[in-house]
């Protein structure tokens, strides 16, 4: 049987097309994000791309140009301590932020419009946060490689926080092919010079990797990342935090030509390998491999694969899996780690075997960690011969069911049923 979370939603089996109806197609005529979260200051600056002028005040009435066009004429050198800058809808170009801010700096879209911009990239810099965006190649006059939204890599950074925003390669991926889902650019990398860097609320569709942490301390929270060919979320670096991201939907496997080993999220050391990362926390995220069974190009996914430790002090909880495939949870080399309360479950019978939790083993240094109230089709712990096991049971479609729906509920009462860009339910159906 499967399951239907939002009543009379369209089942899109690949990109993002429009459900019908008058409704526009999202990152086009979507409604935006309202000011609902926090109202916009009296002395808020406001650009638009279309009536803004370099020569503008900045007033709701005299704008600045578009934000791209307002950084090339050196506008944004001078901001106010902790300035709002409001961005109308329309092309706001290829953007590229620097700079340390005594507070926090705000750049938001207006109430029900929607900007546009064809890259994001904050080189370096303290206390910017962007919200409410719509970042997407298919807006620039040709393609390009490599990552859509970059921040914080080319020198120190902290505090940067993207949320609220939508992130694409192109709204419709229904005629892609092999080759197209394995060129496709990536979604969000949080930079190897950053430290407390934030991605939340957004969504990264139709992309060849979703979200990479090369940052420490990073918090990766209540995202959307469906329609990837690779892996969904790659933690590279200590102190990362994962939580109530729904990852979904992932194209082309080693049948297809493609050697990539996908995972939902996956963890090793930055720019080495196998190494040691410390006190990161995988907590309550929905991971689904697909949707609809008449996806094209189906790969199975691995879950939580975290197989080059050693590993100290993780923490994986409350975790939802429906997969193809016999990794749900499997941390090797882990040390003084914790998996907690997940479920872990397949519909396909070609999952064999089926999902299991796992404590493993390359390098014979998994010690002192605990496992406990997990649900799964099998388990092994041998990796550990002092670990702490209790309350592991097999689980069935019904407990599956019950928790999924369970944490889809948590996710949408923090971050909403639906995407506020996108507009499309975060969870459809498993």
């Amino acid at each position: 049987m499967r399951w239907n979370l939002v009543a009379n939603a369209c089942v899109v089996a690949v990109g993002l097309a429009a459900c019908g109806g008058d409704r526009a197609p999202p990152g086009a005529d979507a409604a935006g994000v309202d000011a609902q979260i926090e109202p916009i200051p009296d002395d808020a600056i406001w650009l638009d791309p279309v009536a803004g002028k370099p020569t503008g005040t900045g007033a709701v009435d005299d704008p600045w140009p578009g934000l791209a066009a307002s950084i090339d004429a050196g506008l944004l050198g001078a901001l106010p301590v902790g300035a709002t800058l409001v961005l109308r809808g329309g092309a706001h170009g290829d953007v590229s932020l620097a700079g340390d801010n005594p507070e926090m700096i705000t750049i938001r879209a207006a109430p029900g419009e929607v900007p546009q911009l064809e890259r994001l990239e904050i080189r370096a810099g303290q206390r910017w946060r962007l919200r409410g965006l719509t970042i997407s190649p298919s807006f620039a006059a040709a393609p390009y490689t490599g990552n859509i939204v970059t921040l914080g890599e080319r020198a120190a950074s902290s505090e940067l926080i993207l949320e609220d925003s939508f992130v694409y390669s192109e709204l419709d991926s229904s005629g892609w092919t092999i080759a197209d889902w394995m060129a496709a650019p990536s979604g969000v990398l949080l930079g190897r010079n950053g430290r407390d860097l934030t991605l939340r609320n957004t969504q990264v569709t139709n992309t060849r990797f979703g979200v990479a942490i090369t940052s420490f301390d990073s918090l990766v929270e209540g995202n959307v990342i469906n329609n990837f060919s690779a892996d969904g979320i790659r933690v590279t670096r200590d102190g990362a935090t994962v939580a109530h991201n729904v990852i979904k939907n992932v194209y082309v496997s080693d049948a297809d030509g493609d050697a990539n080993h996908d995972d939902a999220i996956q963890c090793f050391l930055f720019n080495v390998g196998t190494g040691l990362v410390r006190d990161v926390t995988i907590r309550g995220n929905i991971i689904i491999n697909r949707e609809d069974d008449a996806q094209p190009f189906a790969a199975p996914v691995q879950a939580i694969g975290f197989f080059d430790g050693p590993l100290v002090n993780f923490l994986v909880e409350d975790n939802v899996i429906l997969v193809s495939h016999w990794h749900g949870v499997s941390l090797y080399d882990a040390q003084g780690s914790q998996i907690l309360d997940n479920v872990a479950f397949t519909r396909w019978p070609e999952a064999q075997p089926r999902p299991w939790v796992m404590l493993g083993e390359k390098l014979g240094m998994a010690h002192g960690n605990t496992v406990r109230g997990n649900y799964a089709h099998s388990f092994d712990f041998a990796a550990d011969a002092t670990v702490t096991a209790a309350d592991n049971l097999p689980v069935t479609r019904a407990i599956l069911d019950a928790r999924m729906t369970a944490l889809a509920a948590e996710i949408a009462a923090r971050f909403g049923a639906a995407h506020p860009v996108s507009g499309q339910p975060r969870v459809v159906g498993w």
